[in-house]
């Protein structure tokens, strides 16, 4: 198949977003070729920016992990969006944009002129994207929210951890990454629409409603088949980690007898508290001490690759270690790596898809305001006089 050029190349982008879900949406269409524009506040910029962990032993207010991330191939506009002559320069720039991304508290763009509705009238083909935590509407609108908040009310959590202890909640901000991916899929939808419509239109994501169809199960559990009950996951240590072997499902009849025979306990094979997946399920305890024995004589990856091979439906636990040396990733080139001044190559995941031959590149994230006079200066024809009148007066 030839290599195609990056299918967003000329979509234009104003990211206006911080925090995770945000950010995340606008590296995966800066990723895919748009023209990803983030808008900062002047001085300090995006708060992820001097947030822990550094890439530098003293930070600097540039080296934030996180902001490097998630801020890869877009370019930095400072811009105080609290002033008068602020509010008009995004809205020069949103006359040229074909998307406009917001994580703001609900109501807030509305006090400085900048909902959907005034852009719209200056750009009807605008897809407005606002990401808030309960959504646009509803009593919780004006909520706080947090990770851990959508888990919990959007009954995720209650899916998670011993079903005889509390609830846990998922790391690694899985629900925000996760909404950013349901943000990712409503503004290509939005975008897709507008292309074939001739429309743009605000679409509204609320992270509590995410979690919420990331639990579907559970509550279609609770309509058809009973109370969801959270279960207990049948883990066996191996020599460097966690496996899972199978028995979520039970082992499998025809594959029982060579399991034992791998383990050293033929005898086994035979034996009514086991010879059945019906008795293996109701002599779980000990089924996962009998794995456990051998479990501990073997590596995890090891185990995998024999249950695997027997069609077990395992898997053992990777550490993000494991990730960088995984040959499933390399052989997928899913890992790329950018090069930070003083610092050197930084591995970051890549795209979570492939799109034919489709170029997805990242670049290194922007130093706050590197592109201010590029975009405020080339592109809307501020002088360098005005510029520097702009940011005497602080607006950019």
């Amino acid at each position: 198949m030839p290599e195609y050029e990056p299918v967003l190349s000329d979509i234009r982008v104003l990211d206006l977003s911080e925090g995770i879900p945000g950010p995340f949406l606008c590296k995966l269409l800066a990723g895919l070729g748009a023209e990803v524009i983030k808008v900062e506040r002047p001085g300090s910029g995006d708060v992820s920016r001097s947030s822990p962990p550094f890439l530098d032993d003293g930070h600097n207010g540039e080296q934030g992990a996180s902001f490097l991330y998630l801020n890869t191939s877009k370019k930095s506009v400072t811009l105080n969006l609290n002033t008068q002559q602020g509010a008009e320069i995004l809205r020069k720039l949103a006359q040229g944009a074909d998307i406009l991304v917001e994580s703001f508290s609900p109501g807030h763009m509305q006090q400085l002129g900048m909902d959907y509705a005034p852009l719209e009238a200056l750009n009807p083909e605008l897809i407005y994207t606002s990401i808030t935590p309960f959504g646009q509407t509803g009593p919780y609108r004006d909520y706080r929210g947090a990770d851990i908040v959508v888990q919990a009310l959007g009954a995720f959590m209650d899916t998670v951890g011993n079903p005889d202890r509390e609830p846990l909640q998922v790391g690694g901000s899985a629900a925000l990454y996760t909404t950013g991916y349901a943000a990712f899929s409503a503004t290509m939808l939005a975008l897709y629409i507008r292309d074939v419509e001739g429309f743009g239109q605000h679409v509204d994501i609320s992270a509590m409603e995410t979690m919420t169809v990331a639990q579907v199960r559970a509550s279609i559990h609770q309509q058809f088949g009973g109370a969801y009950r959270r279960k207990h996951s049948p883990l066996v240590a191996a020599k460097d980690g966690w496996v899972s072997p199978g028995l979520e499902t039970g082992v499998p009849e025809a594959i029982w007898g060579d399991l034992c025979a791998i383990m050293g306990v033929p005898e086994l094979a035979d034996d009514p508290n086991f010879n059945t997946r019906e008795a293996r399920r109701q002599h779980q305890p000990e089924v996962l001490e009998i794995i456990g024995k051998w479990a501990a004589t073997q590596s995890k990856e090891d185990m995998y690759h024999t249950l695997q091979g027997m069609r077990s439906i395992a898997g053992y636990v990777a550490t993000a270690e494991d990730l960088f040396t995984s040959k499933q990733l390399q052989e997928r080139n899913f890992f790329q790596n950018v090069e930070h001044p003083g610092h050197g190559m930084v591995m970051y995941p890549g795209a979570p898809f492939a799109i034919g031959n489709s170029i997805w590149e990242q670049s290194l994230a922007p130093n706050l305001g590197e592109h201010t006079a590029e975009v405020l200066g080339d592109r809307l024809g501020y002088s360098g006089d005005e510029l520097d009148q702009l940011h005497r007066e602080g607006t950019i």
